[in-house]
Formats: structure tokens, C-alpha cells, sequence
């Protein structure tokens, strides 16, 4: 049973169109992701699920209850702010409390619940503490225990990390994580990371101009973009698209013509692709390879580098393919000298093209 679902779901500020015809199924327990650019609608999404806005359009629905139109304190949702949202004069206990008392539960009721979130978010020795005394992790902790006692069957989350530096981020990361998998409650999250996206969604739903471009498993979406908007939004670096033209297609495979890299033949069905017809080219920064290729089915590229960034586990290297600016991502700490040409490989199978109004065909294997 869908923990949440969206159907035809529109959103309109007078003229403007800020969401439309969005509809998506959210599996009870599954940790979903909204990512896309700023703009793109993902916490207006968000803001119309927890009841903080009205639809204009659609239907939302929450285990199986249509909410349509239910006030915000009707749907058993749980809302974290980019915002800690703590009260500052309330110790971390009270600050967790105060749902719970606005529900006029029990003194005992109120601590056990108060006590059990705060174990689950590693606070429970802090609870006298004021929100000044924490640091900016701990306070994020404080507003999802907040949220946790409310038991919803749906938490939402606005860029929650946006606020904490890199590397508290990459941390609370992995808690929100092992939180979702102890507690095992549907969760949607919206940012505009797609690294947060990759690392802790079951799916990613892929906003962009107010509609959803893809929705699926992470890698899915990475080695298999729906369009050239997804490939080059997931990914990082994100995926070279180079522009070429068909020259001769069939039913197993698409031969194009690339002004940056010469003659391609693909494994691709030429349905809906024809001689003459404009395409896209699109490959993955680790798809690059120097030295011997490892099969016959490869194809070699001259490339000149521009700019190195040595991350020691990784090489990003930003060279020019003939007039083509591209990015290759090499593991270790290779050879590679700027302004040297070097000549690189690339499998056919891992080559993606895509259509001239950005739809990726199907590959016949890979």
C-alpha cells in the first residue's frame, strides 16, 4: 500500500504556474528524494503534502486517506525545517515536549516518549541543555526527535542540512539514514544536493520547471537519464553531452556523426532516429579510460587537458574534445599533464544518446 500518493496534483499563484500535473506513488516505508533546481517546485511539493499550502488541483493522499483539503494538523505528517525552529528559552526536553503537550498527553506519556526520541537521535544526555548550548547538528537532531515523538506516518524534510557545513553534513547523512532504517516510517526529502539525493534515497523524483522529469532508484536515474536535463542534473561531475548528427540507422544499431570526435556506431534501435536527424551523445566522466581498451567495442578519443584537480582517490580532468569542453574522472593519480594530448577510450555500451527534443533512446544491451 502507497504511504503516499499524488495524483494530477497542480499548484497556481494567480497567473503563475508553479507545479503541474504531478503525480507520484510513494511506497509506505520508502525513503524518497525531491531534487532539482532552485525553482523547480520541490518545496512547494512539499509545503502542499504537509497541508502548509492549498492544492489548486489533484488529489494527495496519505495511507490510503485522501488530504486533500485536510487542515495540516490532520495528517499525520511531521515536518523538519532548513530551520531548526527551536524555541530558544526551552530547554532540548521541552523543545521535543511541545507537541506533544500541545496534545494534552500525560506528564509520564510526554517523558517516555520525550526520552525514547531523544536515545534514537543520540540527544538523551542533553535534555537540560538550551538550543545555545548545542551545536548546529545537534540542533537538527533536536527538531527531527520533535518530529519523531508525533509518530507520523510521513516525515517531511526541507533541505534540512543546508545549514551545516560539509562535513557535519556528510555526517548527518548517514544518521538520517540508520534513522529512517530504525524507524522504518515513509520519509520525503527535498534538496537541491543531488549527492544527498544519490547517497540516501530508495528513489529520486527529478523536478524541473514544476513537473517531474524521472522518478526511480539512484543509479537507475544515473546510468539511465529519461533526458539530457536528468543527465546532466545527476551526476557529479555530471555527464559530457556532445552534439552530433545521424547518419545511418537500423534496427540494431544508430551510426552518428560528431564534429568533436569524428564517426560513432552505436548499439541503439534506430526507431525514431533517422539520417539527417540532430542528436545528443551523452558519457559519463568515468567512462574515460587511458591505456590499452579493454575490448573491441570501444571507441578513442585525442583529448587535450585544461585544467587538473587531484583529489588523490580521484583525477578530474577538464580538457578539450576538438572544440568540445568535456570531464573525465580518472581513479588515482594517472599521468596527466595539462596542455599534453593523450588519447583515452570509451566502451560503446556505456555511450548514452539522446533524440533532438532530449529523450534518451534505449540501448539494445548495457
Amino acid at each position: 500500500m502507497s504511504g503516499l500518493e499524488l495524483v494530477g496534483v497542480s499548484k497556481s499563484y494567480q497567473s503563475q504556474s508553479i507545479l503541474t500535473d504531478v503525480s507520484l506513488s510513494i511506497e509506505r516505508g520508502e525513503f524518497a528524494v525531491f531534487v532539482g533546481p532552485s525553482g523547480c517546485g520541490k518545496s512547494t511539493l512539499l509545503r502542499l503534502i504537509a497541508g502548509l499550502d492549498p492544492v489548486t488541483q489533484g488529489q494527495i493522499s496519505i495511507d490510503g486517506q485522501d488530504v486533500s483539503h485536510a487542515a495540516a494538523g490532520r495528517r499525520s505528517v511531521a515536518m523538519v525545517f532548513q530551520s531548526y525552529a527551536l524555541y530558544p528559552h526551552m530547554s532540548v526536553f521541552e523543545n521535543i515536549a511541545f507537541p506533544l503537550q500541545m496534545a494534552r498527553l500525560s506528564k509520564s506519556d510526554v517523558k517516555q516518549a520525550v526520552q525514547k526520541a531523544a536515545e534514537i537521535v543520540k540527544l538523551d544526555g542533553r535534555l537540560g541543555d538550551k538550543p545555545a548550548k548545542l551545536s548546529g547538528g545537534q540542533r537538527q537532531r533536536v527538531a527531527i526527535a520533535r518530529a519523531i515523538v508525533r509518530q507520523p506516518a510521513v516525515f517531511l524534510m526541507d533541505e534540512p542540512l543546508s545549514n551545516l557545513d560539509a562535513a557535519l553534513r556528510a555526517e548527518m547523512r548517514m544518521e538520517l539514514t540508520q534513522l529512517h532504517r530504525r524507524l522504518g516510517t515513509t520519509m520525503v526529502y527535498v534538496t537541491h544536493d543531488q549527492l544527498e539525493a544519490m547517497t540516501m534515497a530508495d528513489r529520486i523524483v527529478v523536478l524541473n520547471g514544476g513537473r517531474v522529469e524521472q522518478v526511480g532508484p539512484p543509479m537507475e536515474l544515473y546510468h539511465h537519464p529519461s533526458n539530457t536535463f536528468v543527465a546532466r542534473f545527476i551526476g557529479s561531475p555530471p555527464m559530457n553531452l556532445v552534439p552530433c548528427k545521424v547518419t545511418e540507422s537500423d534496427a540494431a544499431r544508430v551510426r552518428v556523426s560528431c564534429e568533436a570526435v569524428g564517426d560513432l556506431v552505436l548499439p541503439f534501435s534506430g526507431e525514431r532516429l533517422k539520417a539527417g536527424d540532430h542528436c545528443v551523445i551523452g558519457i559519463r566522466p568515468e567512462a574515460f579510460r587511458i591505456g590499452p581498451p579493454d575490448s573491441r567495442e570501444f571507441f578513442s578519443f585525442q583529448l587535450v587537458p585544461q585544467v587538473l584537480e587531484r583529489l588523490g582517490v580521484h583525477l578530474i580532468a577538464h580538457a578539450q574534445l576538438s572544440a568540445q569542453s568535456v570531464t573525465c574522472l580518472f581513479d588515482g593519480d594517472p599521468t596527466v599533464i595539462v596542455g599534453q594530448p593523450m588519447t583515452v577510450h570509451v566502451a560503446a555500451h556505456q555511450v548514452r544518446i539522446f533524440d533532438d527534443t532530449g529523450a534518451a533512446r534505449t540501448p539494445i544491451s548495457g
